[in-house]
């Protein structure tokens, strides 16, 4: 039997859609079980709303169904998360900006090119993991973070999942853009499983005593 490239392309999608909703789950419940403890960048958070919004509307006019339905609940789970995180900026405040940034994207999907469309989620979502991991790299060692690992697991699973997607369809957009988040995204887990070996685990936090444990298990 011959193999099917586009059923196994479009189930690649699929999956890195399911991955993606997946993602905020952990970083929500990590959050609200810690709501005090920072290290999450909500700007980071906020360019990725801003970016699986753009590829919703990038999949509307394109088409693409796999990239619809995951969007939908990616963008939902972020807005969540932004306006979740303890940060210098007030709640109010933060989702007042990311109202002005949507209208410039919604404009850009009833007037542009589709093409234009996913080269602009492309550049936002190019974007989406630099704060984090600017975060990431600035925490001092020995002071708990709030990244979920289980999220940015999720988040290297899903955008792998994009690439395969993208490789077999042909998207050049999705491919550029799958290729540097999922690089990114790597180095942020890295830096974050790294450290979690030496860093205290706040009480009640499951997750990061899991991690703690399965780090010195395999050290």
């Amino acid at each position: 039997m011959p193999v099917d490239l586009h059923a196994i392309g479009v189930a690649s999608g699929y999956l890195g859609a399911t991955l993606g909703v997946g993602m905020v789950v952990p970083q929500i419940v990590r959050t609200l079980r810690n709501r005090h403890l920072r290290g999450v960048s909500p700007l980071s958070w906020s360019l990725t709303a801003l970016a699986c919004f753009t590829w919703l509307l990038y999949g509307v006019r394109t088409d693409e169904v796999p990239q619809i339905p995951g969007n939908v609940l990616i963008v939902s789970g972020a807005l969540a998360i932004v306006l979740l995180v303890p940060s210098d900026v007030s709640v109010r405040l933060r989702a007042i900006r990311l109202g002005l940034a949507v209208v410039p994207l919604v404009a850009a999907a009833v007037w542009a090119p589709s093409t234009v469309v996913g080269l602009l989620a492309f550049g936002v979502g190019l974007g989406s993991a630099w704060p984090q991991l600017l975060t990431s790299l600035r925490r001092r060692p020995g002071t708990p973070s709030a990244v979920s690992i289980s999220a940015w697991l999720m988040r290297c699973g899903s955008q792998f999942a994009w690439l395969c997607y993208a490789i077999v369809l042909h998207d050049v957009a999705v491919t550029i853009s799958a290729s540097f988040i999922l690089t990114s995204a790597l180095v942020i887990l890295t830096l974050e499983l790294r450290r979690s070996v030496t860093d205290p685990v706040p009480p009640g936090d499951q997750e990061g005593l899991v991690v703690a444990l399965a780090a010195s298990a395999s050290s």
